[in-house]
């Protein structure tokens, strides 16, 4: 699951022409030190179930990793799937992440309710105890200034599940 910061023009595109979408998140100049680009790896459900206490989309401020928005499917890319998060969106989501501090978040971290919940890879957050949270909180501190940076240039978001 990945996040690609975007202006509302690249939105437009996104939703209009559905083809666009790899270039936008994936430019040929892309690095792994991009920072308009967010890499949840595999962590993505555990931390949407940090953020909301729900496994997938709930309609809360913090929920946009596993929101229930729709995917769109490229044909062009076969799994490739995306849906959009509206700049005002991502504002909301920035103000709702920035009133929670980290220690909140890892508070939150409960393998055996993930487990409960099915959330994806509950079983290997189960097995590795309270190391599995550094791998699971690893992305936040990118996240924030994600968030905060669409925010304030008044961005959104294409978020992928490749």
């Amino acid at each position: 699951m990945y996040l690609r910061r975007a202006t509302p023009e690249q939105l437009g595109r996104a939703a209009l022409e559905p083809d666009v979408v790899e270039s936008i998140v994936f430019p040929e100049e892309y690095s792994d030190s991009d920072s308009g680009l967010i890499d949840f790896d595999k962590a993505w459900n555990a931390l949407h179930f940090i953020l909301t206490g729900e496994v997938y989309g709930t309609g809360h401020p913090l929920g946009i990793i596993a929101d229930e928005t729709p995917f769109v499917r490229t044909g062009e890319i076969g799994s490739f799937e995306y849906s959009i998060v509206t700049p005002s969106r991502m504002a909301a989501f920035a103000a709702a992440l920035s009133a929670v501090a980290d220690e909140v978040l890892a508070a939150r971290y409960d393998p055996q309710a993930m487990m409960a919940a099915d959330v994806y890879l509950a079983d290997v957050f189960l097995d590795g105890g309270s190391d599995a949270l550094g791998y699971v909180m690893q992305g936040v501190p990118a996240l924030r200034e994600f968030a905060a940076d669409c925010a304030a240039a008044g961005d959104g978001a294409i978020r992928v599940l490749a």
